[in-house]
């Protein structure tokens, strides 16, 4: 079994997974009193943004594996994974750290305090922009995409960067990840040793 191939259902989870964050992220809006990031629909969101990016770095390093193999370079799709991994320790933080301060101190939450928070979240983001445009990049040149999917990719990454719930953001990436895993050509052993 070659790496592409384990790899392609982790990232047709993606876009599932941030549809059911979005939804979830809408209810907590909706519904929560009080902190919003300790409402139980929120933390339920987070946790299936964290389910997506699993499947977008998924595609990440699908990507990687498949320019590998046609002897292409692959710094954009390892941005890409270094990109999903900052943002990925953001949403767990999300997970985990903002629901207890929300309940043990929410003063910090609207002190300020906590601005390095927000430009680690900003930094992490513009990684994971940088990134999936690189790999959009890649594989248009690479040709292994159409160009209107390495169009949609390059946006999903860029898209990253609005002022909008994490779901949101992610939401036109997953779209990006579900068709490209869908058409990247398997990597077979031998064009993978051909390409070392």
């Amino acid at each position: 079994m070659d790496l592409t191939s384990f790899l392609r259902p982790l990232a047709l989870v993606a876009l599932p997974a941030t549809v059911l964050a979005l939804a979830l992220e809408v209810g907590a809006g909706v519904t929560a009193r009080g902190a919003v990031e300790a409402s139980p629909l929120a933390v339920a969101s987070t946790a299936a943004v964290l389910v997506a990016l699993l499947g977008i770095g998924a595609t990440a390093l699908a990507a990687l594996t498949r320019l590998r193999a046609a002897g292409r370079s692959a710094a954009g799709p390892a941005l890409a994974v270094v990109g999903t991994v900052l943002v990925a320790g953001g949403e767990w933080a999300s997970l985990f750290v903002l629901p207890a301060l929300s309940t043990a101190a929410p003063h910090l939450l609207t002190s300020g305090a906590l601005s390095s928070v927000t430009v680690g979240f900003v930094a992490s983001y513009a990684v994971f922009a940088v990134g999936w445009i690189a790999t959009a990049v890649a594989l248009l040149r690479a040709r292994l995409v159409p160009a209107w999917l390495g169009v949609l990719l390059a946006v999903g990454g860029l898209a990253g960067m609005a002022p909008a719930p994490e779901p949101a953001r992610l939401l036109i990436v997953s779209v990006a990840v579900l068709l490209v895993a869908r058409r990247l050509p398997a990597v077979t052993e031998t064009s993978w040793q051909l390409s070392r």
